[in-house]
């Protein structure tokens, strides 16, 4: 065999086994802990994840982390699928508030809310009347919130109802009719 076609062949292989890898490294590791590992790398002091939503092509990772003050910043931080994993759109990481943030990012708008116990449920009532339940979530060293997002609904002036264990209403909250409205750490 002459040199150059040993030398092709060697080439050629090595870019296969690359490719193999790369194929096998993304099918074994999952959507989850790639986005996980995509949000930590923002943030000297990893994050804790509170939720992590995946709607096709792009997902919403819901997150909490410390200052080192005892006060803590609920983050969310938007991401779009690639051939190499997830990619970061945007984010917002903010003071926790007992007020319901209205964030638009880049691909959705997001309601949220970080809340302490006696909350059973809520409801996000439109502006176009529909209502909605909002999902609760907790991470295992996170707080309780609630979220809201979509990539299509004006979410502006939206009607925020908390109820307790018993259906009864524990606060009825408008949200802002601008997004972003107070915020100052969206990164775009």
């Amino acid at each position: 065999m002459s040199k150059k076609l040993k030398k092709t062949l060697t080439i050629g292989s090595s870019v296969v086994l690359l490719i193999g890898a790369i194929f096998i490294y993304l099918v074994i590791k999952d959507d989850y802990q790639m986005i996980e590992d995509e949000v930590a790398s923002y943030y000297a002091r990893t994050p804790d994840i509170a939720h992590i939503e995946i709607d096709g092509q792009y997902a919403l990772a819901l997150y909490e982390r410390g200052d080192g003050q005892l006060q803590f910043h609920a983050g969310v931080m938007e991401l779009k699928k690639t051939w190499f994993g997830w990619e970061f759109i945007s984010a917002t990481t903010e003071d926790a508030e007992r007020n319901p943030q209205y964030i638009e990012l880049t691909h959705f708008s997001i309601i949220q809310q970080a809340f302490f116990p006696g909350v059973d449920s809520v409801t996000v009532e439109l502006k176009n009347g529909e209502t909605y339940s909002a999902p609760i979530v907790k991470g295992e060293n996170t707080y309780r919130r609630w979220f809201y997002y979509s990539d299509t609904e004006d979410l502006a002036g939206a009607i925020v109802t908390r109820y307790d264990k018993n259906g009864d209403k524990l606060s009825e909250v408008k949200v802002p009719d601008e997004p972003n409205e107070g915020l100052s750490g969206t990164v775009d």
